[in-house]
Order: C-alpha cells, then sequence, then structure tokens
C-alpha cells in the first residue's frame, strides 16, 4: 500500500503553502477571493485532470499507441448545503492518429488506473467527454 503526504501551511491571510518533498504550490486561501491563487476546489480539479492525463500517458505508453498531444478541462458543480462539489464533467482532448474507438478505450483505461479518478467516481457523479483530432487538423478516419 502506498502513501502520500503533504504539508499545508497558512502563509498569510490570503494563502497557504503545500510542500511535498522538496515541491511547493502556494494556493489561494482566502474564501470567495478569486485574484488570490488556486481555491481547493479548482487543486481538486486540477489533482483529477493531472492524474486522467498521467493515467492516458502511461496507458498509452504500455500500449505502443502514438499520442501527439493531450489536454483536459474540468468544471465542478458545487452545493451549498452541504458544502460539497456534487458533480465533476471534463472534457478530455487528444490529438492522435490513432482511430476513434482506440482512443476512446484508452480514456476508459486512463479512468479505470487513475487513483484521483476513481476516489472521486465513487462518491460524486463524474462524467467526460473525448474531443479526438489527428495531428494534421482533421477528424481521425479508418479502423485499427
Amino acid at each position: 500500500m502506498q502513501q502520500y503526504s503533504v504539508t499545508v501551511t497558512r502563509q498569510d491571510a490570503n494563502r497557504a503553502v503545500a510542500s511535498t518533498r522538496e515541491f511547493s504550490l502556494t494556493l489561494g486561501a482566502r474564501r470567495g477571493d478569486p485574484t488570490v491563487g488556486f481555491n481547493p476546489v479548482e487543486t481538486l480539479l486540477t489533482a483529477m485532470g493531472t492524474c486522467l492525463l498521467t493515467s492516458l500517458q502511461m496507458v498509452a505508453e504500455l500500449s505502443h499507441l502514438p499520442i501527439d498531444g493531450m489536454a483536459i478541462s474540468l468544471v465542478a458543480t458545487r452545493e451549498d448545503r452541504p458544502p460539497r462539489v456534487a458533480a465533476i464533467h471534463y472534457t478530455l482532448r487528444v490529438v492522435s492518429s490513432l482511430p476513434r474507438e482506440r482512443v476512446e478505450r484508452l480514456q476508459q483505461l486512463a479512468e479505470k488506473n487513475s487513483t484521483v479518478f476513481q476516489t472521486l467516481a465513487g462518491v460524486i457523479q463524474v462524467t467526460g467527454e473525448l474531443h479526438h483530432q489527428s495531428p494534421d487538423g482533421e477528424a481521425p478516419t479508418g479502423d485499427a
């Protein structure tokens, strides 16, 4: 079983600093102030997006499948009572010469192998959509 450890320290009235190993990340820590940095929900979305992209890259490399580029956008829906994230929707953009069916399978495997995705999807609604593009900018065609 693997463990993760992060220390978060309040830097001042507006910011907190998260640190692990030799890395640190400054976060916004003033409720409702979008000018002080990533807020906790944006940080949660960042963790999920990074974890999905990491998993997608890993699955593609293990399968020896070409991925020329990828990006992910995430949107969280927050409820006020109780204050919680009720749903997350992501849009995954993949540039690859692979047929769409292969990229869809990579997306499924990335979800299955993403620790943060699996954790969140177990307790809230998580949905995703795929935008697939070939390296030349056209929609990929053909089966492989």
